[in-house]
C-alpha cells in the first residue's frame, strides 16, 4: 500500500509541476503524505492553499497532534492575522500555548485581548492563573 501511495504521490509531483495553480492538486497530495505518515510535507501543501480562518485551525490541531508545533503556531497566527479583532482566535492560541507551556506568549495574547475589550472576562481570568495572581 506505501509503494502505491508514493507512485501517486509521484504521479501529482508531476501534475503540480504542470499545473502549478490548481489548488485541488494539493490537497490530494497532502493527503496521501498523511497516509504515508509525512506530515511536514502535508502541511506544506495546505499551507499553498489554505488562506481561510476556519481551515487554519484544522490544520493547526493536526500539526499540533503529530508535534509540529512550530507549524501549528503559524496557523494559529494565520487565523489571527486574518481577523484581529476576534478575540476567539486569541483564545485558542493561548490554549495552545498553554498546552505547550509557552506561559509568556499566552500571557502576552491575554494582554492583546484586554487591549480590544478590557473587561474580557475570559481573557481576565487566564492573566490571573497564568501570572499566578489570583487575588
Amino acid at each position: 500500500m506505501l509503494k502505491d501511495i508514493k507512485e501517486k504521490i509521484k504521479e501529482f509531483n508531476k501534475l503540480i509541476k504542470q499545473y502549478p495553480y490548481v489548488k485541488e492538486l494539493y490537497i490530494y497530495r497532502a493527503a496521501l503524505y498523511e497516509k504515508s505518515l509525512q506530515y511536514k510535507k502535508a502541511v506544506d501543501d495546505y499551507k499553498m492553499i489554505l488562506p481561510e480562518q476556519y481551515m487554519c485551525f484544522d490544520m493547526a490541531g493536526i500539526c499540533e497532534r503529530n508535534g509540529l508545533n512550530e507549524a501549528a503556531e503559524e496557523f494559529y497566527t494565520k487565523a489571527i492575522n486574518e481577523n484581529k479583532k476576534d478575540i476567539q482566535n486569541y483564545i485558542c492560541r493561548i490554549c495552545f500555548y498553554i498546552r505547550i507551556k509557552d506561559i509568556e506568549k499566552a500571557i502576552s495574547d491575554c494582554k492583546t485581548i484586554l487591549e480590544l475589550s478590557p473587561k474580557n472576562e475570559t481573557a481576565l481570568t487566564l492573566k490571573r492563573i497564568l501570572t499566578g495572581k489570583l487575588d
